[in-house]
């Protein structure tokens, strides 16, 4: 039986790769996809996100989510991702994504209400969207299969010395969900800085037959050129390794423990995260390393069953 998903998406040019690994994935059924703003606005993300998923040929329901965080001012990132957010493909007019009326936070709860114990969130953008659904909803931790997201960094962020981007970019949301008590997986910078696209491997998946492969590698072309303008490397799969977790959790070494972020907003390490031991529930699974040629032959995979 495939596993149902949720997907809350700030959809930017890694987001779009763990949509098309998630959409070609064998083991998943997407009920529904949320846009969030994140990365770049809300109108952005949302065009973003039904224009990738267009491209794989899904017809799941596409939901507007959060336009601004809880409380802070709203942060962007698109000097990594474009002033689209997803600069580099070219779509022509959608004939089978249109977006839903009801709000995302609605959705979620509804879904996960529909199929009790059976749904897993992947959030991979600011947690504003699982904030809200948790103060709507305090039923919720126990509705809900798992959560899996892409937040945080125990070893310095990627746009303050101490803090990662989704975590700052509305901590108080972060704080919520760590602190809920739902069942959490949490891959932090510590992993997904670990799991790099090589120019070398980009040019083997762009090989691959399909407008959904064609649309993947001119992401991955204008994240490569984004990191090496800045001098930063090889392009980090920070979101595909959510969606590659929920996929096959037994190719992930993992540790459990207490999550903390710090909300105080005159503190100069405003959304770090930070961990400690603990005994018992409360706590959150940490994946550490991953079986980096398992996770290219899932993505190889996904393009290859992708229109």
């Amino acid at each position: 039986m495939k596993q149902k998903v949720i997907l809350d998406v700030d959809t930017g040019l890694d987001d779009a790769a763990a949509l098309f690994l998630a959409a070609g994935a064998e083991e998943l059924e997407i009920v529904a996809v949320i846009a969030t703003a994140g990365n770049v606005g809300l109108d952005k993300t949302v065009e973003n996100t039904l224009n990738v998923i267009e491209t794989t040929g899904l017809s799941c329901p596409v939901f507007a989510g959060s336009a601004k965080p809880l409380i802070r001012q709203p942060v962007e990132a698109g000097d990594f991702h474009g002033e689209s957010g997803l600069d580099g493909p070219v779509f022509g007019k959608r004939v089978i994504q249109e977006l839903q009326e009801e709000d995302g936070v609605s959705a979620m709860i509804r879904l996960v209400k529909r199929y009790p114990g059976e749904v897993t969130i992947i959030s991979v953008g600011p947690l504003t969207d699982l904030a809200h659904a948790l103060r709507r909803e305090p039923a919720l931790p126990s509705l809900v299969k798992e959560i899996i997201v892409m937040s945080g960094s125990f070893s310095g962020g990627n746009v303050t010395k101490d803090a990662e981007f989704n975590a700052y970019a509305d901590p108080e949301a972060a704080a919520i969900v760590f602190s809920s008590g739902a069942p959490m997986v949490m891959l932090t910078l510590d992993i997904t800085r670990t799991v790099t696209l090589s120019r070398e491997r980009l040019d083997s998946l762009r090989t691959i037959e399909g407008r959904s492969a064609e649309v993947f590698s001119q992401c991955m072309d204008t994240y490569m050129a984004n990191y090496e303008a800045k001098k930063f490397g090889w392009p980090q799969m920070h979101d595909p390794l959510c969606v590659a977790y929920a996929i096959d959790r037994s190719r992930f070494t993992a540790e459990y423990q207490r999550v903390i972020v710090d909300i105080d907003p005159a503190s100069p390490s405003y959304g770090m995260t930070s961990r400690e031991a603990i005994d018992g529930e409360g706590g959150v699974v940490i994946p550490t390393d991953v079986d980096r040629p398992w996770f290219w032959e899932m993505v190889e995979r996904s393009l290859r069953n992708l229109p």
